[in-house]
């Protein structure tokens, strides 16, 4: 029998739709808000834009249909051209229920049935169902097609809470990305309110310099619980699953992305951990991987996971990942050329702030900024200390480097997931016997750290080269075992 999606799937549509128009829609409304106010002919244009997309939304659920009989999953939609999916019931592996904020708010969920192929997305997805009804489309299929418990691997799940999305997003260092955004918007808007802009600016002259010091202090936590925002919203609702060898992980509060792959697809797992996050004995953990396209991606696998958990983490996951201490470490001479760019970047950074704020403030606050200076023997101090973490190690076909000065970066990469093993050096630094490793995956992700001597770089290079190298055969005239 065949069936529509719920007719709330039209206001869903509409308002996708509007969305997508935000940017324009706001621009006219500016530009109309910056001359003489709303004139008629820019409300007629809103009312007739809305119409269209509503008709738009009305089309389009009339030839969303679906059809779920004893063999097959079958959904058509499209106005202009027709898109047919069609799925044999027997080979549904996994069946999901996803939602959006958008969904959540109108009780809507999206329906998606995975096969056993590899092309990392649903095979059919069934938006605009009630979530009761997606449920039960769920359990009627899933009874049909699921093989029995004797024969069937139990899927691994796991989530992340809220508490952990917050305090990831607060410990992400997204701070830097919220101002260039915050500038970025600033800079578009900026020709449409810049009279109101300047107002402001004339009444902030007044006031005394604390205060503004306080108004800056105050747009900047601003932003910064912006950014703790935008991080929710987009890793919300993060959820994982294994299934024998696939793996599948979904998250987004506005938009949902889910992301279906098999395991043998993993180029490499690298564990992050700033500063502030070791203090916690908490690290972030992401994947390389390959998608269906040929194309490298990097993905989230969890925030804000505990240190000590994550052996047991990767065993019920990862399994082909091993948690390892590489005991292979960087030589004591390199550090001096591993901190002097950055340590020369921060020193001509603070003596500029410095330079303009004698220049500019008034004689309370022209010295603030020289406080700052300590901070570099400070982060001198323990960039060397990192630097005593940064090492190397191979154990079977799994290779291990880590790179710490002030944040520490480890990666795990299985020896025939990596392209290319290559050492990297100045020539000024040639003769002093020290190099960077330089791993390359598919998908040109590189990955260096150093300093390690040439003997090290030989003997990881005579295990990489392991992957291409046959076992000698057995001269003439051997005679051959009883197991051959």
């Amino acid at each position: 029998m065949t069936r529509r999606v719920h007719p709330l799937f039209i206001l869903m549509t509409t308002l996708t739709q509007l969305r997508s128009l935000v940017i324009p829609i706001a621009v006219i409304l500016f530009n109309d808000l910056k001359n003489d106010g709303f004139g008629i002919y820019t409300m007629i244009g809103v009312v007739v834009i809305s119409f269209l997309l509503l008709v738009f939304g009305i089309i389009s659920w009339y030839f969303y249909t679906f059809t779920i009989d004893e063999q097959t999953i079958r959904v058509n939609k499209g106005i202009f051209r027709k898109s047919e999916r069609t799925t044999q019931r027997q080979r549904i592996e996994s069946i999901g229920i996803n939602q959006n904020l958008l969904e959540w708010i109108l009780g809507l969920a999206t329906l998606a049935v995975e096969t056993s192929s590899d092309s990392g997305k649903p095979e059919v997805e069934l938006k605009g169902v009630r979530l009761e009804f997606a449920k039960q489309l769920k359990s009627t299929i899933g009874t049909a097609v699921l093989p029995s418990a004797e024969n069937a691997e139990t899927a691994v799940t796991y989530t992340v809470g809220l508490k952990d999305l917050v305090t990831a997003g607060a410990l992400s260092g997204r701070l830097g990305l919220a101002l260039v955004g915050f500038g970025a918007v600033y800079q578009f808007a900026n020709r449409f309110i810049e009279p109101y802009i300047s107002r402001a600016f004339d009444e902030l002259l007044h006031l005394s310099l604390m205060i503004l010091l306080i108004l800056g202090g105050m747009l900047l936590l601003l932003i910064y619980l912006g950014s703790i925002l935008v991080f929710v919203l987009r890793y919300g609702s993060f959820r994982a699953t294994r299934d024998k060898q696939r793996m599948t992980i979904g998250y987004g509060l506005l938009n949902r992305t889910e992301i279906v792959f098999h395991q043998d697809k993993v180029q490499a797992l690298v564990i992050e951990e700033s500063w502030i996050k070791r203090r916690l004995k908490r690290a972030h953990l992401s994947l390389h991987i390959i998608s269906a396209s040929g194309e490298e991606e990097k993905l989230l696998l969890h925030p804000f996971i505990r240190t000590s958990e994550i052996d047991d983490f990767l065993s019920r996951f990862l399994p082909r990942f091993q948690l390892q201490n590489p005991q292979k470490r960087a030589v004591e001479r390199g550090f001096v050329y591993i901190v002097r760019w950055p340590l020369l970047g921060y020193s001509l950074g603070l003596l500029l702030l410095n330079g303009a704020m004698l220049y500019t403030l008034p004689e309370p606050f022209r010295y603030f900024g020289l406080p700052f200076l300590l901070l570099l023997p400070v982060y001198y101090a323990v960039a060397r200390s990192g630097y005593q973490n940064t090492r190397y190690g191979h154990q079977d076909d799994l290779f291990v480097l880590r790179k710490e000065l002030v944040n520490r970066e480890t990666i795990y990469a299985p020896r025939l997931k990596i392209e290319a093993f290559s050492s990297h050096v100045s020539r000024f630094l040639e003769h002093k016997d020290i190099l960077k490793f330089h791993l390359t995956l598919r998908g040109s992700t590189v990955f260096h750290a150093g300093y390690f001597t040439q003997e090290e770089f030989e003997d990881v290079l005579r295990w990489y080269q392991q992957t291409f190298l046959k076992p000698p055969a057995s001269p003439a005239g051997t005679r051959l075992s009883d197991d051959e």
